[in-house]
């Protein structure tokens, strides 16, 4: 039953080939092995910001880093398109490395926006100091190693990847709720409108192949 649920929800950004997936516990993901790279990514960064910059007045990087972590994404792109071209042939470990380089890149340029001070002319940028960056980078790179080599139970793993999917489909709903002054609502709308945009990607997932 869980398992199914896992799977539904993978469902919706993802293909879920086998052959492409990691497996944990002997049970494959719910989502490819790019797909977990990329939101274990996600998750390693927005866990830092939300720890210790959420009380901070912060804004988007600054023009030089932001280029550099852009540059940081080509890696998957270049192994997404070379792949689906059949120019190369690429490989799960490659898959789940350049997925988590694109994915820990996202939360710097989303978190600081969900601040409506963020705009504001003292907000500093979200990337201050050499930790802000190689933090979220050991702790992703930590991870996923750990996600690779099957050491973590499939119930973790595969819990926290559905989990933080719908959390970060969540978080780019929630700026349709920018004018809700409560918190707590926003937050519930928000996360409502995430788990419901997925399912329907799902169905409609479901029904294509079908």
């Amino acid at each position: 039953m869980i398992q199914d649920v896992l799977h539904f929800f993978g469902r919706a950004i993802c293909h879920q080939l086998e052959e492409r997936s990691l497996h944990a516990s002997g049970e494959t993901l719910s989502v490819c092995a790019r797909d977990t790279g990329i939101y274990i990514g996600i998750f390693s960064t927005l866990a830092y910001l939300h720890l210790v910059k959420r009380k901070v007045k912060i804004t988007i990087p600054s023009i030089k880093m932001s280029f550099f972590l852009l540059l940081l994404m080509v890696p998957m792109a270049v192994d997404g398109l070379g792949s689906y071209l059949h120019l190369f042939e690429s490989n799960n470990l490659r898959r789940i490395v350049s997925g988590t380089c694109f994915g820990f890149v996202l939360p710097y340029f989303l978190y600081p926006l969900l601040s409506a001070k963020a705009l504001e002319n003292e907000s500093q940028p979200v990337i201050a100091d050499l930790k802000d960056f190689f933090v979220p980078v050991v702790l992703c790179s930590a991870l996923g190693g750990l996600v690779y080599w099957g050491m973590i139970s499939y119930y973790m793993i595969d819990g926290l990847i559905i989990l933080i999917i719908i959390v970060w489909f969540g978080l780019c709903s929630s700026f349709l709720f920018s004018r809700i002054q409560n918190i707590r609502l926003k937050s519930a709308l928000s996360m409502i409108c995430g788990a419901a945009f997925l399912s329907i990607l799902s169905f409609l997932h479901s029904f294509i192949i079908s």
